[in-house]
């Protein structure tokens, strides 16, 4: 099986709505404060934070209007980690979010059990790998200053997405201040009802390796980007996109994050993000069929004939970009 090439692991990391942040949210970091060989932590978002944020609140992102039965819901376009300065929603994103009556993400880690089934995903059986390679991850993983004893448990290819949090830390991104969060965090604040559209089982099955033999590649390759300055360049150029709401070059993905190159990789890359699209597609349509959703998903699950602005056209919705 082939490598995986530069930003797979990104977009492992971004592609994937709340998986990462909530699998990542409670790993503690053997940080020692100044310690500047380590990545940085986020701060809380307190009310300083926030109040800078909302004094420079634009929209950033991709939003639908989806209209059908003489209803209107949203769909947003997100990405999974996000700076300070992101901590607020723009202007149109606040005020599409107060017409809808529900807030739909990918997972709602808010919902009883879920963070226990993360936690146990991360908790369960090692997988074997080569001892090449488990020395070179226990010095990865040394390096990013993420707790020894946490890697003696949980399979290998979770773990290395843990590194990739703590290279976009390096980069500032954090899932702490990603779309999700802060969507989530306003929801919660006004008691709207927050709802998930898939399963932790359907997440975790995308993440996870079919093989032990998989699995040792995807962290022989995740590795190799982890060293690779071309991966800093692109999971740069995914936050610039999104920021900038540049739907263009969020099509255009797969010719410039050198990533779909082979089988393997294409494979990845359908069951990560459009094998999973046409079960969202369907329960966005069917919370839709009582009341008004803003559904906000990743944003790579939104461009090509299966993305899901594509799909829900196809199930009779108007759809309609905003910005």
């Amino acid at each position: 099986m082939a490598i995986m090439r530069v930003s797979c692991l990104w977009r492992r990391v971004l592609a994937l709505a709340l998986v990462c942040a909530g699998l990542c949210a409670g790993v503690a970091h053997a940080v020692v404060p100044g310690e500047a060989s380590c990545p940085p932590q986020p701060e809380p978002p307190g009310r300083e934070l926030m109040l800078k944020a909302q004094r420079q609140a634009v929209d950033r992102g991709f939003l639908w209007r989806i209209s059908r039965g003489g209803r209107d819901s949203y769909l947003y376009g997100t990405i999974h980690a996000g700076r300070p300065e992101w901590f607020a929603l723009g202007p149109r994103t606040e005020a599409f979010l107060s017409r809808s009556g529900m807030l739909a993400l990918e997972i709602n880690i808010t919902e009883p059990g879920v963070r226990d089934a993360l936690a146990a995903a991360m908790q369960g059986p090692q997988r074997p790998l080569p001892p090449g390679l488990l020395q070179s991850l226990r010095a990865a993983w040394a390096a990013e200053c993420l707790p020894a004893a946490q890697l003696e448990q949980g399979a290998a290819e979770l773990l290395v997405t843990q590194l990739a949090v703590a290279q976009a830390q390096r980069q500032g991104l954090f899932p702490l201040y990603g779309a999700e969060s802060v969507l989530l965090m306003h929801s919660l604040g006004l008691q709207r009802p927050v709802v998930g559209l898939e399963s932790v089982q359907t997440q975790l099955s995308a993440l996870l390796a079919r093989s032990d033999e998989e699995a040792a590649e995807m962290v022989q390759g995740a590795l190799a980007e982890l060293h690779s300055p071309l991966a800093s360049r692109s999971l740069e150029r995914l936050a610039q996109v999104w920021v900038a709401g540049d739907l263009a070059a969020l099509e255009a993905y797969p010719q410039w994050c050198d990533c779909l190159h082979t089988p393997v990789e294409r494979e990845a890359f359908a069951r990560l993000v459009e094998g999973r699209n046409p079960g969202m597609a369907e329960a966005i349509a069917r919370l839709h069929a009582d009341a008004s959703v803003f559904a906000a998903v990743g944003a790579l699950h939104m461009v090509g004939p299966q993305g899901l602005p594509a799909l829900l056209q196809a199930q009779g919705f108007t759809v309609t970009r905003v910005f």
